[in-house]
């Protein structure tokens, strides 16, 4: 049998209506539209918004969670409690309990994303939850107030009166939370284990008389740092090969390079006077060195951009979301309102002393100065050196050069001066990752420049110890091979 659309199509109306029009020249009838144009539109298209055909279909229930499952909430004003799991309503959130009498958490709905469910479950046999306690129960009637606008102006800032709970609200509570309590009643220790809360800091076997939160800080600071060091083991290694091996190897070829542009001039038969053949000679020899140095890079894996940029791509990120993290965690409320470190009243707020600001900035200026506490007096007399030569040059009317080192090196420095002044505005909690970071820095910068020279001074310990002599050992002479004649004796 076949099957009839019994829905009537809806009449649409027509876009024309056909008048008469008075007056003997007007032609007596006109086509006129329904919907008159208006007489003004908007300068600007005013987007029209899509309509969209996909209707909100609430969330799977995770499989992990069960009536009477015990979750633990990872948001909101109770994060960190254990709530027992009741059913999901037809929004797809949660409904969980305390029970209020053991933890102080009322019949609340909760996103499934922010819990945590755990292996402890409740046996709720007995437990019916009422069919009026829905999503519509939890809503928040929208009551106008009877103050006037000038009184509500000059009352901001004060806490506002807090609505007593009603009646029936707390019948409600009491009868969901009597089924919970009797199933609680059955399991030892249980009810010690909904009061308490779960934190992350104090869930790790931290001592006692250290204090959680920032031992948990500086520890995953330096676990963080620790596993971003490869990267910067990876970029040392490059700037080794290069001073071993790309730059020895240019600076021998030199020589060569200037002989053999000095020969090509001749062949090209290149004139003029001394100072534009000295010119000529070392523009051409700059462009041949620069070429070599490039393959000499390539071919040893060591080019200086990439070792430099690598680590700073790599732990940039990671610093950032420390940062961005700990921030957010700082807001109240919060954990960490409960708890000081050093010169830090809380680690909410910043360092009322500006103690630890002052430190961050000492640790970064270290970092940047300390290649120079480790050299010995040949190796400053030689950077000095350098640097005059440089300034001679310069004097001269030679062009300077942008000597990557120094540009990095007085940006270091101004970074140290201003990390103080961000630091100081700074939550506790995110002082105390900065300053921890700044610390591995520091002695990670310390190794590798004890590394770097101690290597340069055995090497050069090697180069200027005196060749052992050559001992001259007398030849002997070779024995016969074959019977040996001997001469008897009379």
């Amino acid at each position: 049998m076949a099957r009839t659309n019994s829905k009537k199509p809806e009449a649409t109306a027509p876009e024309t209506v056909e008048k008469t029009i008075g007056g003997d020249k007007n032609g007596g009838k006109r086509v006129v539209p329904t919907v008159k144009a208006p007489r003004y539109y908007p300068a600007e298209d005013v987007r029209i918004p899509k309509k969209s055909r996909k209707s909100p279909k609430p969330a799977s229930l995770r499989s992990t969670i069960t009536p009477g499952t015990v979750l633990i909430l990872l948001a909101g004003r109770f994060r960190g409690k254990r709530v027992v799991f009741l059913k999901q309503l037809e929004s797809g959130l949660l409904l969980v309990t305390g029970p209020y009498k053991v933890n102080g958490v009322p019949l609340r709905r909760v996103n499934q994303a922010y819990v945590i469910a755990t292996s402890t479950k409740l046996e709720l046999e007995g437990l019916t939850v009422d069919e009026k306690i829905n999503d519509a129960y939890f809503a928040k009637a929208a009551v106008k107030g009877s103050r006037s606008a000038e009184e509500e102006f000059f009352e901001d800032g004060k806490p506002k009166a807090k609505e007593p709970l009603s009646a029936s609200r707390s019948a409600d509570q009491k009868e969901v939370d009597k089924a919970v309590l009797a199933a609680v009643k059955k399991t030892e220790n249980l009810s010690k284990y909904l009061k308490s809360s779960w934190d992350i800091a104090v869930a790790l076997p931290i001592p006692p008389e250290l204090p959680a939160y920032s031992t948990t800080i500086i520890l995953t600071t330096i676990i963080a740092r620790f596993a971003l060091l490869p990267v910067s083991i990876w970029g040392k290694r490059r700037a080794v090969r290069m001073e071993e091996h790309a730059l020895p190897e240019l600076e021998r070829m030199k020589p060569r390079v200037y002989k053999h542009v000095f020969e090509a001039m001749q062949s090209k038969g290149i004139r003029g006077d001394k100072e534009h053949l000295k010119k000529y000679h070392k523009e051409r020899s700059i462009e041949a060195l620069t070429k070599i140095r490039k393959d000499l890079f390539k071919k040893y894996r060591c080019s200086p951009i990439p070792s430099i940029v690598a680590p700073v791509i790599v732990q940039l990120p990671v610093f950032v979301l420390g940062t961005v993290m700990l921030q957010r965690l700082s807001i109240a409320p919060t954990p960490f309102d409960s708890e000081s470190f050093l010169t830090l009243t809380t680690l909410m707020h910043p360092d009322s002393t500006l103690t630890l600001p002052v430190v961050l900035g000492m640790l970064t200026m270290a970092n940047v100065e300390s290649s120079n506490w480790l050299m010995n007096t040949a190796e400053r007399e030689r950077a000095q050196r350098i640097e005059e030569q440089h300034t001679k040059a310069i004097a001269e009317g030679a062009q300077p050069k942008i000597r990557p080192k120094s540009v990095i090196k007085s940006g270091l420095r101004i970074l140290s001066v201003a990390r103080i002044a961000i630091c100081a505005i700074m939550p506790g909690s995110v002082t105390i990752y900065w300053v921890t970071s700044a610390a591995f820095g520091l002695l990670q910068t310390w190794f590798f420049d004890w590394q770097d020279i101690r290597r340069r001074r055995l090497k050069e310990a090697t180069r200027m110890q005196p060749p052992l002599p050559v001992q001259l050992v007398q030849p002997t002479q070779p024995r016969p091979v074959g019977p040996v004649l001997t001469k008897k004796r009379k």
